[in-house]
């Protein structure tokens, strides 16, 4: 290596660490410091949320690694929020993250896929940091305004498919649309579950705060107007308790924090140093870690409390702690909300000046998001696509999206589709008492993890009985990179298609 870039990499790590008191004599230098400071807790906080919600990993059921590392992770994203001017931790955070969502894989969840876009985005804006640059301001801004560029972009990446998907005839149908399933149990409380007139506003609101949205991310002037909308979007959808929604929902709220314009992050985290300032002053070094142990300790007493005297309504363990986190959510979501909203609302409208272009080469990872995204389209994978509680179906040939009627088909993987009839393993016997299918990938990778068990099914009027792994070539079906980036939806070809994610 050269002097040059051994004097890059030490002034890197030592710059970084020097972070734990950074200089604020240069404006410029300290929005970007209170940018990253703000950023690093709540991306923090998202890592938590999602790593929560894989209780099997936490209890070791997915092995030992995957066990230990994610409680790694949970360690270093505590103390991450313990202390949020280590930017090294943040490094580590999206090193230790990317490395468990490359072991896992693959990962059916949307949200871990744009996570791990977002953390492979971190290592390498620090990466080119690294060897680019010297000093501290300079590294400091240029990481933080990169990191920007790929935030927002993976913002609107995430917001286009959430409309295009969407575009099919099932979504739009109010039996069966998915925004309704989402409606029904926040509209309950209040007697309208039923409201026809709901149904279709849900349905509809759905496009509107998505595309108000994606154009507020680039039209900086009213900005705050798609922030606010989202915002509340996003805090709202995991108080359905419909799925483990709080992940995303703390992950978009993170990326947001580094999406508007410089001045409403600093705002932002002017206001939270200075809560936690006066929490330091009036309660000593622990002051700043109060409000969380009351948080928790209330919630969860709360839930106990709820749980033992509900336990004639035979409430399942994995609901009340679902709920514990839902309650977590309201409050932290909540508070956060409300403090970036107040900051939007500030500088609303904005009339800041736009900063110098950045370099192109920091839209090869939201690129790469979009271009995977097509996967349905192409006869490629039907989750982790951001396709999402859209009701989309592209498989055997057959598409009910209203722009794109017929699958390009360029890959093969969704053309058969075997529909299960029997299975001596209990999943695909659901399967089977619900009229479902696999396509044919998917069966084969079941079976080769359970070579034991046996299907029956159905696949283009021919009947096989019985298949097992062995009889189906399950073991030597795929490549290693085949099953790990391949992954599929069950299919129903009842039509309305109903929700199921």
């Amino acid at each position: 290596m050269s002097a040059h870039a051994d004097r890059s990499v030490e002034g890197f790590w030592g710059s970084f660490w020097r972070q734990l008191r950074p200089s604020m004599s240069h404006a410029t230098d300290r929005v970007a410091a209170h940018g990253l400071i703000a950023f690093s807790p709540v991306w923090a906080a998202a890592a938590i949320f999602s790593l929560a919600g894989d209780r099997t990993m936490l209890l070791f059921r997915d092995g030992p690694l995957l066990g230990l590392i994610s409680w790694a992770a949970i360690s270093i994203a505590l103390l991450l929020i313990w202390r949020p001017r280590w930017t090294p931790l943040l490094v580590l955070l999206a090193g230790v993250m990317l490395t468990r969502y490359a072991i896992a894989m693959p990962v059916a969840g949307n949200n871990k896929m744009i996570t791990a876009f977002m953390n492979a985005g971190i290592l390498l804006i620090c990466a080119h940091a690294v060897l680019r640059f010297g000093n501290t301001a300079q590294m400091r801004e240029n990481v933080y305004e990169n990191m920007r560029v790929v935030a927002r972009a993976l913002l609107a990446i995430m917001y286009f498919y959430g409309i295009f998907h969407k575009i099919n005839t099932d979504f739009l149908d109010p039996r069966v649309s998915c925004a309704v399933a989402l409606y029904v149990p926040l509209a309950d409380g209040f007697g309208l579950q039923n409201s026809l007139t709901g149904k279709y506003l849900a349905i509809w609101s759905t496009f509107i705060v998505e595309a108000i949205a994606i154009v507020s991310l680039y039209w900086k002037r009213w900005f705050a107007v798609g922030l606010l909308l989202a915002l509340m979007f996003h805090f709202v959808i995991p108080i359905s308790v419909y799925s483990w929604y709080m992940d995303f929902s703390s992950l978009v709220f993170a990326l947001y924090i580094l999406s508007v314009p410089r001045e409403v992050s600093e705002r932002f985290y002017n206001r939270c140093a200075r809560l936690f300032r006066l929490l330091r002053e009036r309660f000593g070094a622990l002051g700043q870690v109060l409000p969380f142990g009351v948080v928790i300790g209330a919630v969860v007493s709360l839930v106990c409390v709820l749980w033992v005297f509900g336990r004639q309504t035979s409430v399942a363990p994995s609901h009340a702690y679902q709920s514990v986190w839902v309650l977590m959510w309201v409050v932290y979501g909540g508070v956060a909300m409300l403090l970036l909203s107040e900051a939007a609302i500030n500088h609303l409208p904005w009339r800041g000046t736009v900063g110098p272009r950045r370099p192109l080469w920091l839209y090869a990872v939201p690129g790469a998001l979009f271009i995977l995204c097509t996967a349905p389209y192409i006869g490629l994978r039907t989750e982790a696509s951001i396709a999402m509680f859209s009701n989309l179906h592209t498989e055997a040939g057959v598409s009910n999206h209203l722009l794109i009627t017929q699958p390009l088909a360029l890959f093969p993987y969704q053309n058969e589709v075997a529909m299960i009839k029997a299975s001596s393993d209990p999943d695909l016997q659901r399967y089977a008492d619900r009229n479902l299918g696999l396509v044919m990938f998917s069966l084969k990778e079941r079976l080769r993890k359970k070579p034991e068990a046996w299907v029956t099914y159905e696949l283009n009027g021919v009947r096989y009985e019985q298949a097992t792994a062995q009889s189906l070539g399950a073991f030597t079906h795929a490549s290693f990179w085949e099953r790990k980036l391949l992954i599929f939806k069950h299919v129903d070809f009842n039509r309305p298609k109903v929700c199921t994610h």
